[in-house]
């Protein structure tokens, strides 16, 4: 048994002792009105059976996830530059205005050359091509996402040129679009509006629009981080919400002061993606499963009575007669502890005390 399981039964034992003492006493002066002063209120739940999950909490940082830089190839000044917001969230849609303006397009691939005739076959190619059918430049008649770069493209890249107020002369070059999984929310300005710019200087910082938990976990309970799988997180506000584990670090990281554990990175998403509202950066309390029982029989923790020979038991009631009847616990979690006895079955009506 976990240590927090151990303080929850102590705590049980202490208090449903003396409500036992407090019964027996009522009794053996065979007094109503002694019974009836010193009676604790009863409410009745049923036995239910259900999944039970024991949880590790760790702690977290709910922000947007990991950071890129998005570099400018083209050189030229600044004329504009998205605000950190997640209203700045481009879907392929120009990232940074002015004479050479940086354009995001969706892919997993980077931009590495430019797209013109002659270039060769590629991914970058496919790429490009299901961008431009996306936005409408293209369609079944007149473009393929082949990964070929032929006449089709170059006309397509002019008609998105035209709408876009570039120069429509059917070429990309290197650094004109970037390329990101999907929307991006710009976190911070590298550079300022007027500023010059050369090749390859990073021009903004970018993350997900999607909130995501960050956890640096120790490395010894990384069998903890499974990706897919569900935990809670506890936000600021108090309110705690479900979530998955969206991705697992392959590399653990040594602490930068020499001591203390080795980490890896853990990622999460909330269910509920306006669950977070705009808070960056605020640390939250997720409780990864340590254990898990599926369909067992559980009641609350507080229908546990303290036999008097010993061991545990409930107080079931039927048709209002009641009687104690001894349990064996297993997983205790969430509040409810697993039983099992005789008599004890789905619905068995238990005695609580009333909240």
């Amino acid at each position: 048994m976990s240590r927090k399981a151990f303080a929850s039964v102590a705590l049980i034992t202490l208090a449903v002792a003396g409500l036992v003492v407090v019964g027996f006493r009522a009794n053996a002066a065979n007094s109503p009105a002694a019974a009836s002063g010193s009676a604790v209120p009863t409410s009745l739940v049923a036995v239910t059976k259900r999944d039970l999950t024991d949880r590790l909490d760790v702690k977290g940082t709910l922000g947007y996830g990991a950071t890129t830089v998005v570099p400018n190839h083209l050189g030229g000044t600044v004329t504009a530059v998205g605000a950190p917001s997640p209203e700045s969230a481009s879907v392929r849609d120009h990232l940074i205005g002015g004479n050479h303006r940086l354009m995001l397009m969706f892919g997993a691939i980077p931009a590495y050359r430019d797209f013109s005739l002659g270039m060769s076959d590629g991914p970058d190619v496919v790429e490009l091509e299901q961008n431009l059918l996306a936005l409408g430049y293209g369609n079944s008649s007149n473009l393929t996402a082949s990964g070929h770069f032929d006449s089709f493209d170059v006309a397509a890249i002019k008609r998105w040129q035209k709408a876009v107020g570039l120069a429509q002369d059917g070429l990309i070059p290197l650094g004109r679009v970037v390329f990101e999984p999907g929307a991006v929310r710009i976190n911070a300005k590298k550079v300022d509006v007027g500023a010059s710019v050369g090749p390859a200087q990073d021009v903004m910082e970018v993350s997900s629009i999607q909130h995501m938990v960050t956890i640096d976990l120790d490395a010894r309970r990384q069998n903890l981080a499974v990706a897919g799988a569900s935990v809670t997180v506890a936000l600021p506000s108090g309110q705690v919400v479900p979530g998955k584990i969206s991705g697992v670090g392959k590399v653990a990281t040594a602490p930068s002061s020499g001591s203390g554990p080795a980490t890896i990175k853990v990622y999460v998403t909330l269910d509920d993606t306006k669950a977070g509202g705009d808070v960056d950066q605020a640390p939250v309390t997720v409780g990864l499963a340590s254990q898990t029982k599926k369909a067992v029989l559980v009641v609350p923790i507080n229908a546990l009575l303290v036999l008097s020979g010993g061991g545990y038991g409930v107080e079931v009631d039927h048709n209002s007669v009641r009687q104690k009847v001894p349990v064996t616990t297993g997983l205790f979690a969430e509040g409810m502890v697993e039983i099992s006895g005789q008599g004890i079955s789905e619905g068995t009506m238990v005695v609580v005390p009333k909240a």
